[in-house]
C-alpha cells in the first residue's frame, strides 16, 4: 500500500490475516435478548476453553425485536462475531447462504440460535473433519416435543422425498460442518430457490453421522412455521430436486387415455348388441375424476413454472444491509 501526506510518500506493508480454521454461521430471527446468551454457550462450548482462530457469523434474517442491536453490542467486546443484517425477512435457506458466503474459515458449521442444535457437537465433528471427512451432518434421534400430527406430516415428508429424489435425509437437519471445498462448490450452483439439506446430500460428498437428541428451544416462543407454510416449503424442496411429478402428469394423461379409450369400446360394443347404455352416473363421475385430475396436472406444471418465472427474472436471493458485515461503531 502507498500512503501520501506532505508531499511525502510512504510505502506501507499490509499483511493479511490468515482465514479462521473455523467458522460458525447462525441464522438467526426474532431471538431476543436470548441470544446473548446463546451465542456466548455456543463458543463455550465448541471450543472448550481452547483458543482456537474462528469466527462466528451471526445472520439476522430481518428480526424485528431487539436481536440485532443485543449482537451489535456483543461485536464491540468479542471481535470474533461478526453481524450480517439482511434488509428484511427472505427465509432460513437465504440466511444459510449468506452465511455461507461471508464465511473465511477452511470449515464451516451451520447450527441454529436456539441451542436446539447441541453445541458440544462441535468438538466431535471437528475431529472428523480433520481425519478427512468433508461432511459432517448431525442426525435427530427424536423430535422433540412435537405433537403426534406434527410427527406424522415430517414422516410423510421424508417418505415423498425419497421417492420422488431417491435422497435419503430422514432426520438430518441444518446442523452441518462443511469443507471448504464443499463450501465453495455450494455457493457455485446457479439457482436462487435453495434446499440446503437437500443440495447437500444431492452433491454426494463423502459425510459422517453424529446422531443426537434435539434440546429445548432457548428462545421466544415456538415455532414459527404454520403448516401450510411447511406444506408449501415441502412441495419447493421435491419440485427443486426433482421432475417426477410432471413425469407422473404423462402417466396419468396417458393411463386417462387407454381408460377411455377401453370404456369406448365397451359402450360401443353393448351398442352393437342392443344393450341399454344407463350411463348418467358414470359419466358424471368420468368428469369429475377427469377434471380433477386435468387441474392436478395443471397445478403441478404452474408450480414448476412459477420456479421458471422466479428464476429467471435473476434477482438475489438476499439482500444486505450497508453496516452489516463490518464492526458497530458508536
Amino acid at each position: 500500500m502507498i500512503y501520501q501526506k506532505n508531499n511525502k510518500t510512504l510505502k506501507i506493508m499490509v499483511i493479511p490475516l490468515p482465514p479462521p480454521v473455523l467458522s460458525l454461521v447462525i441464522p438467526v430471527f426474532n431471538e431476543g435478548s436470548d441470544i446473548s446468551k446463546n451465542l456466548q454457550t455456543i463458543i463455550s462450548a465448541a471450543f472448550c476453553g481452547e483458543d482456537k482462530p474462528m469466527e462466528v457469523i451471526a445472520v439476522d434474517d430481518g428480526s424485528s425485536d431487539n436481536s440485532v442491536a443485543t449482537i451489535l453490542s456483543i461485536t464491540q467486546t468479542d471481535h470474533r462475531i461478526r453481524l450480517i443484517e439482511l434488509t428484511r425477512n427472505f427465509g432460513k435457506e437465504a440466511a444459510i447462504h449468506a452465511g455461507l458466503a461471508a464465511a473465511r474459515g477452511n470449515a464451516v458449521i451451520i447450527l441454529d440460535a436456539d441451542l436446539q442444535h447441541p453445541p458440544e457437537l462441535i468438538p466431535q465433528m471437528v475431529e472428523l473433519w480433520t481425519r478427512g471427512v468433508l461432511v459432517v451432518e448431525a442426525i435427530k434421534v427424536n423430535r422433540g416435543r412435537e405433537s403426534l400430527l406434527s410427527k406424522f406430516l415430517s414422516h410423510l415428508f421424508y417418505s415423498l422425498f425419497y421417492f420422488f429424489t431417491h435422497l435419503n435425509i430422514r432426520g438430518l437437519c441444518d446442523f452441518k460442518l462443511l469443507d471448504r471445498h464443499v463450501v465453495d462448490t455450494y455457493l457455485a450452483f446457479p439457482e436462487n430457490q435453495r434446499f440446503f439439506r437437500g443440495l447437500i446430500g444431492w452433491s454426494g460428498y463423502p459425510s459422517a453421522r453424529i446422531p443426537f437428541k434435539v434440546g429445548t428451544r432457548q428462545g421466544s416462543g415456538g415455532s414459527r412455521w404454520s403448516r401450510f407454510r411447511l406444506l408449501g416449503y415441502a412441495i419447493d424442496n421435491i419440485t427443486a430436486l426433482s421432475s417426477l411429478p410432471l413425469q407422473i402428469v404423462s402417466w396419468t394423461g396417458a393411463f386417462s387415455l387407454l381408460l377411455g379409450i377401453i370404456i369406448g369400446l365397451i359402450s360401443l360394443w353393448q351398442k352393437c348388441q342392443g344393450i341399454a347404455l344407463d350411463g348418467f352416473t358414470t359419466i358424471n363421475l368420468l368428469i369429475v375424476i377427469i377434471g380433477g385430475t386435468i387441474l392436478m396436472g395443471l397445478g403441478i406444471i404452474s408450480h414448476y413454472l412459477r420456479r421458471i418465472y422466479e428464476e429467471v427474472k435473476g434477482r438475489p436471493g438476499y439482500l444486505i444491509k450497508p453496516r452489516s458485515n463490518r464492526k458497530h461503531k458508536q
